[in-house]
């Protein structure tokens, strides 16, 4: 006997609505991920704009009482340069962190300053045991954020300046402590700094090597720097320029 051919079954074709609903729900899906997406990018964002307490209420220090730091601030610069040109005689500073903070403040706000690169904005400083904490806005194009730093600042040698960074957070968000180190090498290089790069503890550092000179003669050497809470103190020596430099 001929075997029979069982009927084809058409392939079952979901109603109009059932494509639908199917689409609605891929569309919601997919916007409640874009949705999602743009809430952490905002929870981002306002991460990076969190300011560190010490750089909150440093900021809200008032003008006036900047502008009278900052006249204290020029006359302990004044007397520094005083002290370094007696040859051979050790000489010795003290800041502290309200005197820089509104040095920062006043002076940086003049036209064709040039101490801090200008994706630098608002810098401002504290001082703790062997630690110095920095905070500044960091803008970028339209993006900006607060960049805070923990570093740690050791002199094993007169002039010779090691800087580790032990934290590093752009608002309260960590980042790679190999950002900042990155800036930092490019913007000492440019001002001509000597710089090397290593570790320590684990922690990136850069050395910086001073060649200090007084009137392009007298070696200025810094001999010692030690901070306690709020202050450095910073002492070293004129040297007896070279007789070649004479």
């Amino acid at each position: 006997m001929p075997q029979s051919i069982p009927p084809t079954i058409p392939p079952t074709i979901p109603p109009t609505m059932t494509r639908r609903k199917l689409f609605r729900l891929i569309a919601y899906i997919l916007m409640g991920i874009f949705l999602i997406f743009l809430l952490i990018l905002y929870l981002l964002y306002l991460s990076a704009q969190r300011l560190p307490d010490f750089y909150k209420k440093s900021l809200a220090v008032n003008r006036e009482i900047q502008q009278l730091r900052n006249k204290e601030m020029l006359y302990k610069l004044g007397d520094l340069n005083n002290a370094i040109q007696k040859i051979g005689e050790p000489w010795q500073a003290v800041f502290t962190s309200d005197d820089l903070n509104a040095y920062f403040a006043v002076e940086l706000a003049k036209e064709g300053n040039n101490l801090f690169p200008k994706e630098v904005v608002e810098p401002r400083l504290t001082f703790s045991d062997r630690q110095v904490d920095f905070a500044c806005q960091v803008t970028h194009g339209t993006f900006s954020g607060t960049l805070h730093l923990s570093l740690g600042l050791t002199l094993p040698e007169p002039n010779r300046l090691v800087i580790r960074i032990k934290k590093a957070k752009f608002g309260k968000l960590p980042i790679s402590k190999e950002v900042p180190i990155k800036f930092l090498m490019n913007t000492l290089k440019a001002k001509s700094y000597q710089v090397q790069q290593g570790t320590e503890a684990g922690d990136p550092t850069i050395t910086v090597i001073f060649n200090i000179k007084y009137n392009n003669k007298r070696s200025v050497l810094l001999d010692a720097i030690t901070f306690q809470d709020g202050s450095v103190h910073l002492s070293g020596t004129t040297e007896q320029p070279k007789l070649q430099d004479q």
